[in-house]
């Protein structure tokens, strides 16, 4: 699939829930945006369940209260690595 780099420019408030979820989902901002505009297009490729919806939620809510708990996506890739 080809692939091509576009510059985006966002109001501060999409900024900030594009960065919240990706900071609780573990996802790189292109997979988040990537997924929207698929949610937009009807093409979905992800629609979590109410108990996955609670944890995003949970997780937002930590996120906002306490930053610092946030963990980088390559510490919990390493993680689930090191658990096969």
């Amino acid at each position: 699939m080809a692939v091509r780099k576009v510059a985006i420019t966002l109001p501060e408030e999409l900024y900030e829930l594009v960065e919240r979820a990706r900071a609780v989902e573990h996802r790189s901002r292109s997979e988040v945006i990537q997924e929207a505009l698929r949610t937009y297009f009807s093409e979905a490729d992800y629609r979590p369940s109410e108990a996955e919806r609670a944890a995003l939620v949970a997780g937002l809510e930590e996120a906002h209260v306490a930053p610092m708990s946030v963990r980088d996506w390559s510490e919990v890739q390493a993680r689930l690595r090191a658990r096969r």
